[in-house]
């Protein structure tokens, strides 16, 4: 998870600095590439910690794309789009675990699933290099940059090094005093749902005494929730016409949502209220992702997502620990303390409004 954290910083501010959204991606493919299939080939435990490395230093395309979206997207037309790209990235975590759970009881299969997750990577590399820079861009400021990746005397510079002045200036550049809540929100959101699914499985075991078979309906089930409320979630947008008050009423649903859980006596019940949870989620991720472009400049956008992704992957971090020791006393008592962590979130929403304070600004060279 440590290598998760370190170099998100470093990565977004490259995408920002130089707008090599592209290049970047194709980069992070070709590299989770090479991570699986190396774990598909590990003979011992240093070998799959060497692959865990890459894939968590490089494994961090779905977020920069995000970042690709947002300097090639509209702002009006972005909360459509986000709710499409999330719908499609929900879809593989519909087949995703069936898939690999067949193969993984082939012979070989630990294998075969490996090297089959370094393919499909290798492919989006091959799609990203090929459409990508055919892209239509709507600015001629992101053209004139686009112009200036192609340009073979920028492709044979310092340019494309890590330069540690620049990364620093550009972190400077953040406005922590104006910004600080956006980000606590953002961990307390995160921490709220890690915390409740991190043991979700033995839980629901303890409590319904569920198997391995049904739990991994019940994945499916989320992900085609949350699939339908990415495509949605355009709509709902136009329909709330205020999207930091449907920030803040989803927050406030997520908080009914998650003492239901830990209340629930019957699996039925546990089904309905799950669901709801991956539609508010779902709901939140867009429209949480949308309102932090706003109040950074278009600029910064890779610079916000990359320290937003970082603040996640410490509540990744910590979420599991804390979960396992509560489920000791009690298997509900996580989905408690994720309902506590998100009324904290929803007074941070009420009390500093999302949409107001713009707190990036970035030096235009």
């Amino acid at each position: 998870m440590l290598t998760r954290n370190t170099p998100l910083c470093f990565l977004y501010t490259s995408s920002d600095s130089w707008i090599r959204l592209w290049c970047l991606t194709t980069v992070l493919k070709s590299n989770c590439s090479f991570g699986y299939s190396l774990i598909g080939f590990a003979s011992s435990i240093a070998v799959i910690v060497a692959a865990r490395v890459i894939l968590g230093i490089f494994k961090h395309s779905l977020n920069i794309s995000k970042s690709f979206i947002a300097d090639t997207v509209p702002p009006s037309e972005q909360s459509s789009v986000l709710g499409t790209y999330n719908s499609f990235s929900s879809i593989g975590f519909i087949v995703g675990p069936t898939l690999g759970g067949h193969i993984a009881e082939l012979p070989g299969g630990f294998f075969l699933m490996a090297n089959l997750a370094g393919v499909i990577f290798l492919l989006n590399a091959v799609i990203v290099w090929i459409l990508l820079p055919t892209a239509q861009r709507p600015t001629r400021a992101t053209l004139q940059r686009l112009d200036s990746v192609l340009s073979p005397k920028k492709l044979i510079s310092d340019e494309i090094n890590f330069n540690p002045k620049r990364f620093f200036q550009s972190m400077r550049k953040i406005k922590w005093n104006q910004l600080w809540d956006m980000f606590a929100i953002r961990f307390l959101l995160g921490f709220s749902i890690i915390v409740f699914r991190s043991n979700l499985n033995i839980m629901l075991q303890s409590r319904f005494n569920i198997s391995p078979r049904h739990n991994g309906y019940l994945t499916s089930y989320s992900g085609v929730v949350s699939t339908v409320a990415g495509f949605l979630v355009g709509s709902l947008t136009k329909l709330y016409k205020n999207e930091p008050r449907l920030f803040l009423s989803m927050s406030v649903f997520q908080v009914f949502i998650l003492f239901m859980l830990g209340l629930s006596q019957s699996f039925i019940a546990f089904i309905i209220f799950f669901g709801a949870l991956s539609l508010a989620t779902s709901v939140m991720r867009v429209v949480g992702t949308r309102l932090m472009l706003l109040r950074g400049a278009q600029e910064g956008s890779g610079v916000l997502l990359g320290l937003s992704q970082s603040f996640m992957s410490i509540a990744r971090m910590i979420s599991p620990f804390i979960s396992g020791i509560l489920m000791e006393i009690n298997v509900s008592i996580p989905a408690f303390l994720g309902a506590g962590a998100t009324v904290l979130a929803s007074i941070l929403i009420f009390l500093y409004p999302q949409d107001k304070r713009p707190g990036l600004k970035v030096k235009k060279s």
